[in-house]
């Protein structure tokens, strides 16, 4: 009965501790904080649900942790473990305080949830619970999560650095009065902190700020969409403007109750002045401050709409300036800068405010003005009148640094509206092919647009095309013109191209030639009348060791930087003898640019072609290069030939070239002769003169020269 009764007791009293172990456990779960219990070990004893969920992410399958489960850090990234044992080992050591309770040990830590890489700021709080006898029987600690006020103070550091930047910022309260401007606001302003909470954003706005725009129509938007941004001017003092963007943000409730207004003002004046600059650039010349060519055609494309939509008419002056480039090679650059810019402020000083002038390259210049002629008879005729005025006040002597100029403009007019359809670029294109034109005239030189001049340009533009598609090998071909020599013997050929196209017919070189030097076709046709020339000097030379064949040389080919190389690849390639060609070189090729000229023919001379100068006498007067180059031959041009014996002058020409010759020991060439009394002129002359023109031959087919010359020689 005893042992019923004593086992009855015994299940009751554990029965009674298990309900007051639970009731613990319960009041320990209630609490929002994280509490683990530790036994003197440091295994865990009590862990409630707070602390199980901030830690599940460290546990696997729900398992109780041990204390170096816990991924606790020093640092925010993680990189320096918290020594989570030692701490509360560091406990261990301590003894209870009679009548007093031990302060609990603090510091700080980040969980690191190895699931998210989240991380989490905590608070660590841990103290010794001791025994009656002053023995430790359990740790308590406790975790307050503070990732809210982590999160708090990271905005705060944010917001305070947002405010305290370069922009000027303030707010204001629910009634628009401000209440926090920063420094930069106050520096922007010139008024300070003071002044500024005594006003409201609307008196601060119509006091400082020019908008684009009314304050009503800025205020309407910030209420429909509760922000507002824009670029202003600010004023802050009467003579001191800075250009800003203003930004307006409305702050309210959910009700629309207005709590604050959030202002920002960026100072973009630097911007705005590299803007202007950058326009400045873009539309207006640099030297002379003028529009430039874009401008002017924005410009002129305005007008041309206006002019079509109320029928009236106007007109486009395209002016150069006579013999600039001369100017520019005898007296420099700068001089001829001085020039233009004085060009320019006469025009600007005689034209009117609303007309249009401007330098779209070099000397040329555009003008257009505000004439609104109701008939094209009438335009022509005021056109005219100005063009005169325009000639007279620009045609006379410039005063530069002590040095005299005279100048002298050539004018092209178009009238417009010309055609229906016609642009801003046709105009344009139109007085070019005008002041063309007038370039052409030798007494007043005022030229207006017509048809015909069009026409020409369809042409060119045509053969341009032609050229550009052109297969050489079908449509072209290399004809021969015999040199012979003092004994009526075949000395050499010159090598001329033709061009027989399948729709256009036989074309003239002196036609497509300078087209294709202008569009620089001429490289490609270079380059195949060199391979072809090579290859038939190679032929006949095989039978004829000492015959030689001249090829001409475009200025454009001569001054490609890699000139020689391919002369060099492509006689590499046809295994011609240097020494049976001559190339055939312009004086203004030598005249541009005498140094990289002399290089270029030193290195052919060394490889063993001969060069020979073409046209001689021609192009300048000055024959002081001619000692520089290692030249081996001089061609007298045809027009010096083709009066004599009859003009006394050209027989003078003829001899002073012979006689330059004649020092230098040169070969020379006469080309265009014609007639009987001009070959025995020639062999009156005590030097072996060649001699190339029509008395002896037109040019032919390699087949005609063979059989014409070769295989009689």
């Amino acid at each position: 009965m005893n042992a019923v009764k004593l086992h009855s007791q015994l299940e009751l009293s554990l029965e009674k501790l298990r309900e007051e172990r639970e009731n613990k456990l319960d009041i320990i779960c209630s609490f929002h904080e994280a509490i683990i219990v530790f036994k003197p070990d440091l295994s865990p004893q009590i862990i409630n649900t707070q602390a199980k969920t901030l830690f599940k992410d460290c546990l696997q399958d729900g398992a109780t942790p041990s204390i170096d489960q816990l991924c606790l850090y020093k640092n925010k990234k993680s990189t320096i473990r918290f020594d989570l044992r030692g701490w509360l080992e560091s406990l261990l050591t301590l003894k209870p305080l009679h009548g007093k309770n031990l302060e609990p040990l603090e510091v700080s830590v980040w969980l690191k949830q190895p699931q998210t890489l989240q991380t989490n700021l905590l608070m660590l709080s841990a103290k010794p619970l001791f025994t009656a006898q002053g023995d430790i029987k359990n740790i308590l600690l406790v975790i307050y999560d503070r990732s809210i006020y982590a999160q708090a103070d990271e905005q705060k550091r944010l917001m305070e650095a947002a405010f305290n930047s370069f922009d000027g910022q303030f707010i204001t309260n629910e009634k628009g009065y401000i209440t926090h401007p920063n420094d930069a606001f106050c520096a922007l302003t010139a008024l300070t902190a003071e002044t500024l909470r005594s006003m409201t954003l609307t008196r601060w706005l119509e006091q400082q700020v020019t908008l684009k725009t009314t304050t009503n129509e800025l205020l309407k938007t910030l209420l429909s969409t509760r922000h507002w941004s824009g670029e202003v001017e600010l004023h802050p003092e009467p003579n001191t403007t800075f250009y800003a963007v203003l930004s307006i943000s409305l702050l309210a409730d959910e009700q629309f109750n207005i709590e604050h207004y959030v202002v920002t003002i960026q100072n973009i004046t630097d911007i705005h002045e590299a803007q202007m600059a950058i326009a400045q650039m873009a539309y207006y010349d640099e030297l002379t401050g003028l529009a430039n060519r874009r401008l002017a055609m924005e410009h002129l494309e305005l007008a041309l709409k206006h002019h079509k939509r109320h029928a009236t008419y106007a007109s486009l002056f395209f002016i150069n300036l006579d013999r600039f480039k001369n100017i520019n090679d005898a007296f420099g650059r700068k001089i001829g800068d001085v020039l233009l810019v004085q060009v320019a402020q006469s025009l600007k000083q005689f034209l009117r405010d609303e007309d249009t002038v401007a330098r779209i390259a070099g000397d040329e210049f555009l003008i257009f003005t505000q004439d609104k002629a109701t008939s094209k008879a009438q335009a022509t005729q005021n056109a005219y009148h100005l063009a005169k005025k325009i000639a007279s006040h620009l045609n006379r002597n410039y005063h530069i640094h002590e040095i005299t100029l005279n100048s002298t403009v050539c004018i092209g007019i178009t009238v417009f509206p010309f055609n229906p359809n016609d642009t801003a670029e046709d105009l344009f294109t139109y007085a070019e092919l005008a002041i063309a034109a007038a370039k052409k005239r030798t007494n007043q030189k005022i030229y207006f647009y017509e048809p015909s001049l069009s026409q020409i340009v369809v042409e060119r533009r045509t053969l341009e095309h032609a050229l550009t598609t052109a297969d050489l090998d079908k449509q072209f071909e290399l004809h021969y013109q015999v040199q012979i020599d003092s004994d009526d013997r075949t000395h050499g050929a010159e090598a001329l191209i033709r061009w027989q196209h399948p729709q256009m017919g036989s074309i003239s070189p002196g036609k497509f030639i300078p087209i294709a030097e202008e569009g620089r076709q001429i490289l490609r046709l270079g380059h195949w009348i060199m391979a072809k020339a090579f290859l038939q000097a190679k032929q006949w030379t095989e039978k004829n060791p000492d015959f030689t064949l001249s090829i001409n040389i475009s200025p454009i080919q001569f001054h490609e930087a890699d000139f020689v190389e391919q002369t060099v690849k492509t006689m590499q390639q046809t295994l011609v003898n240097p020494k049976n060609i001559t190339l055939e070189l312009t004086e203004g090729v030598l005249i541009s640019d005498t140094q990289n000229a002399l290089k270029k023919i030193e290195r052919l001379s060394e490889l063993g072609f001969k060069i020979s100068i073409d046209d001689f006498g021609t192009g300048y007067s000055s024959l002081s290069y001619l000692q520089k180059l290692p030249i081996h031959e001089l061609k007298i041009d045809q027009s010096f030939i083709f009066r004599v014996p009859e003009s006394k002058d050209d027989i003078a020409i003829v001899e002073s070239i012979i006689s330059v010759a004649r020092t230098k020991n040169l070969t020379i060439v006469a080309e265009g002769v014609e007639n009987q009394q001009q070959v025995e002129f020639l062999r009156k002359q005590p030097d072996n003169i060649l001699i190339q023109g029509y008395l002896y031959g037109h040019p032919c087919t390699a087949d005609e020269f063979e059989t014409l010359y070769l295989n009689k020689r």
